[in-house]
C-alpha cells in the first residue's frame, strides 16, 4: 500500500477548484491525524511499514521502489524510463515516437545527470532516512568518507531530545513524530555547498 498527501497542482481539476474557493487543501494537523492513523490501522493488520509512504505484509516489499530507497543502481528501459549507476542518472526522452525513431537510428536521446560525492551523500540521507532501515552511519564513512555524527552530531542530538530520532549503534531512525517531518530533516544534515 502505498500513501501520499495529496497535492494540488494549479493546472488540474482540483487547482481549478480551489482557486474558485471550492476546494481547501487538509491542514498539517489534519493530514498528521490521518497519517497517524493509517500506521495505526495497517499496523494492526499486519503491515510493516518499510518507507515512510509504504506498508507492505512481510516478505511483499516492492522490490521496484526499494532500489530507489537503498540507493542501489537500476536500468530504465523505454520512453521515459530513469536509470542510476551510484554516480550518474539519465532519463530518457519520454516522447514515444522520438524514442522510437532514436533507437532506429542510433541516437542516445537521454539526459544524463552527474553526481557529485556531495550530491550522493544528500541522496542517501534523504532516501535512507525515509525507511525502516534508517540512515547507516558506516555506509556513510565506508562509502563517501563522511561522518554524519562529527558534522551533524548536535542536531541529531537535537533531535534525540524531541523525540525526532532514535541512533541505534550505527543506524540513525526517525521516530514515527519525525516521519511527519521527514524531508526536512534530512534537508537539515544535508551536505550545502
Amino acid at each position: 500500500i502505498s500513501s501520499y498527501c495529496l497535492t494540488i497542482e494549479p493546472s488540474t481539476v482540483f487547482g481549478k477548484r480551489q482557486k474558485q474557493g471550492k476546494l481547501s487543501e487538509a491542514t498539517e494537523e489534519y493530514a498528521a491525524d490521518q497519517f497517524n492513523e493509517l500506521v495505526e490501522v495497517l499496523s494492526k493488520n499486519g503491515y510493516e511499514h518499510y518507507e515512510i509512504s509504504n506498508f507492505a505484509l512481510p516478505g511483499k516489499k516492492s522490490k521496484h521502489n526499494s532500489a530507489y530507497w537503498q540507493h542501489k543502481m537500476y536500468l530504465g528501459i523505454g520512453p521515459g524510463a530513469h536509470s542510476y549507476n551510484g554516480k550518474s542518472r539519465q532519463y530518457n526522452i519520454s516522447n514515444n515516437p522520438k524514442y522510437i525513431k532514436a533507437i532506429k537510428t542510433g541516437v542516445n536521446l537521454f539526459e544524463k545527470e552527474e553526481l557529485s560525492v556531495t550530491d550522493q551523500i544528500n541522496e542517501y540521507l534523504m532516501t535512507s532516512l525515509r525507511t525502516s532501515e534508517g540512515c547507516n552511519l558506516n555506509f556513510l564513512q565506508k562509502q563517501y568518507d563522511y561522518n554524519l555524527i562529527k558534522h551533524q552530531g548536535v542536531t541529531i542530538e537535537e533531535w534525540k531530545a524531541q523525540s525526532l530520532c532514535i541512533q541505534d549503534n550505527n543506524q540513525l531512525f526517525l521516530t514515527q513524530k519525525g516521519k511527519l517531518l521527514a524531508d526536512k530533516l534530512a534537508s537539515d544534515l544535508f551536505i550545502v555547498t
